[in-house]
């Protein structure tokens, strides 16, 4: 099947994911936004299937949209997002948030069990996706896993996402859903010390 791009205009292109989620972004008002997060998250936790023991880490997370169906369900959790406008929201919620980059995570090594990315990944470059799939190493227990939600551009990009976490000494599956439409398209990847 042919791979589907249906915005040939995305922004991670044209603009900086710190601009794009800045002081006049619409993004954490957005009850559409709200809802297509909690969906994609709600499917993410569905598919690690993390223990409710399990401390998270919810890397680029926002105003916190994750991070509140997180404490939801009974995670203890934390997070990091780029834009200091989203921390700063997150944090009026009542979580441990940082500014941070996936490429420098800003917590301690092995701090997490678990590491839940949703629509933060197509930021980074493909060139830094080994400084990216380092960093998750870093932070994760030793048995931990991951679950990244994102938007590859093309197969292409998805493979070569899915090849440096490998490269950084994960088992990796790659689960693609809807994919009858662009629209409707959700590719994730599940990392870990064991296959999914």
């Amino acid at each position: 099947m042919m791979w589907k791009v249906r915005n040939a205009k995305r922004p991670e292109k044209t603009v900086s994911a710190r601009d794009y989620y800045g002081e006049k972004t619409p993004y954490a008002s957005s009850r559409v936004l709200r809802r297509i997060q909690r969906k994609i998250t709600l499917r993410a936790l569905k598919l690690a299937l993390f223990p409710l023991e399990w401390k998270l880490l919810d890397a680029g997370c926002g105003n916190g949209f994750s991070l509140e169906i997180l404490r939801e369900v009974g995670y203890e959790c934390a997070g990091f997002d780029l834009s200091p406008q989203m921390v700063a929201l997150a944090k009026k919620k009542g979580f441990d948030v940082k500014v941070g980059d996936l490429r420098k995570i800003p917590f301690p090594a092995k701090s997490f069990d678990a590491i839940l990315s949703v629509s933060a990944l197509q930021w980074v470059s493909l060139s830094e996706s080994g400084l990216v799939a380092k960093e998750f190493r870093r932070v994760l227990k030793r048995s931990g896993r991951a679950v990244i939600q994102f938007y590859p551009e093309s197969e292409k990009e998805l493979m070569a996402w899915a090849q440096a976490f490998k490269k950084a000494g994960f088992s990796v599956f790659v689960r693609q859903e809807g994919l009858e439409s662009a629209r409707k398209r959700r590719v994730f990847l599940l990392l870990g010390n064991k296959v999914f």
